[in-house]
């Protein structure tokens, strides 16, 4: 039970290992291992690969933290065969092209990776004073959205676009919407709400084009006619909420996430500029349509 349990464990290691030692291989092409180690610094060399004190220890500590008893010699060389076994299947991967050929292998490499540039950067706190300078260069992010309450008219039938161009002058003038709206207006089954929406909700009901341009303009604008499937239809910005930039205080927690998401993002932006320019790519043939 105990053998079949060792070597449930071995076969855990190896396959466990493999993803994670296929990151570590190209993580030693940027930065080799071997060169400057020093003797002191590498405890085995699989086919002129350095294995270091340091990854051992780290494993050493893993083993260490699920075991009861102390490590003994008899760990010590398992946990160092189980790293050289590693290796060897991580070099015959890329011997055999995996990182080519399958899919998932070369999706955690690239998560790996990814995760290896962002972390450094994500893990710094921002000083006050970048956090300030942050917040005041992207105060409209975090300043609440408008919040609009329009009403749509909309005018089919015979002679509907001189109809509609009647409903909008006297619109302008100042009428009533329920007075034009009961003299020209046509039922829908999609009514916009009576109520302050957020752009988003709002696109659901004008669309894109007519939420934008109520966007832009003060409460009692009045849009002209806009055609629509057979017929026209008009829109009165009644009300505008305008979104007040909140103090730094109140969205410190949000503004301090979204820093540090967007240093990862720089860092990791910068450190594949960085590869194009020491990469020699080329682009023999124009790209399919």
């Amino acid at each position: 039970m105990q053998s079949e349990q060792a070597t449930q464990q071995s076969i855990g290691w190896l396959v466990s290992g493999l993803v994670l030692g296929l990151l570590g291989v190209l993580a030693s092409v940027i930065t080799p291992s071997w060169e400057g180690a020093g003797d002191s610094g590498v405890v085995a060399v699989v086919n002129d690969t350095a294995i270091t004190r340091a990854k051992y220890l780290s494993y050493l500590e893993a083993l260490a933290t699920d075991k009861k008893d102390p490590i003994g010699t008899e760990d010590s060389q398992y946990v160092l065969q189980r790293i050289i076994e590693e290796e060897l299947l991580v070099q015959r991967g890329v011997e055999v092209g995996l990182l080519e050929s399958d899919k998932r292998t070369r999706a955690a490499l690239v998560n790996g990776m990814i995760s290896m540039t962002t972390t450094a950067a994500e893990a710094r706190a921002p000083s006050e004073k970048e956090l300030a300078e942050f917040f005041q260069e992207n105060i409209d992010y975090f300043t609440p959205t408008a919040r609009l309450r329009a009403r749509q008219l909309v005018v089919r039938g015979e002679d509907a676009e001189q109809r509609a161009g009647e409903a909008y002058r006297l619109l302008v003038a100042g009428e009533r919407f329920q007075t034009v709206e009961s003299e020209f207006g046509t039922p829908v089954a999609l009514i916009v709400p009576d109520s302050l929406l957020p752009p988003a909700k709002l696109r659901e009901y004008l669309g894109p084009t007519l939420t934008q341009m109520l966007l832009e303009q003060p409460a009692g604008f009045v849009t002209e006619p806009q055609p629509m499937t057979k017929g026209f239809r008009i829109v009165l910005l009644l009300d505008k909420e305008v979104g007040q930039a909140p103090a730094l205080g109140d969205v410190r927690q949000q503004l301090e996430a979204e820093y540090v998401r967007r240093s990862g993002d720089r860092a990791l932006r910068e450190y594949l500029e960085w590869l194009k320019d020491r990469a020699d790519i080329s682009y023999p043939s124009e790209l399919p349509l």
